[in-house]
């Protein structure tokens, strides 16, 4: 099995235990006092990763098109995280997890816009039935 899928299956277990534990914590703590506190322990954990492979050098070196991207897909996930997080907390991991599932058609669907990618019809029609699958779960279930 190739290395991206264990990745991005890894990513999927990871990211069901996550929700799973948000939707405990956040009947305590909001979502914006959970990310900030969050925003202060990612640092920690990961500077000694940064300073041995010369991360900060890497970054500089990119150039400011991509310091840009860093600073807006910093925004993003922000931003996707607070969302996320008052979904779980208004909803339950389960429900807000399976209406974010849609995220996929998404991405086809910006990748289209921004970048002119070429996915084929096939990757519309995949993204629109996980789509209309989490509207069908969410809405019936």
């Amino acid at each position: 099995m190739e290395t991206g899928f264990i990745f991005a299956i890894a990513a999927s277990v990871t990211w069901g235990l996550v929700y799973t534990f948000d939707q405990k914590l956040l009947t305590h703590v909001s979502p914006v006092t959970y990310i900030f506190i969050g925003s202060i322990i990612t640092p920690i954990l990961l500077l000694p990763f940064i300073l041995k492979n010369g991360g900060f050098k890497e970054m500089i070196s990119s150039g400011a098109d991509n310091i840009a991207l860093i600073v807006l897909c910093s925004i993003l996930a922000l931003t996707a995280d607070f969302f996320i997080l008052s979904g779980i907390k208004n909803l339950d991991a389960s429900t807000a997890s399976i209406i974010e599932i849609s995220y996929p058609f998404f991405v086809v669907l910006f990748s289209f816009i921004f970048f002119r990618s070429s996915p084929n019809i096939y990757f519309f029609i995949g993204g629109l039935l996980v789509f209309l699958g989490s509207v069908i779960i969410v809405k019936f279930a």
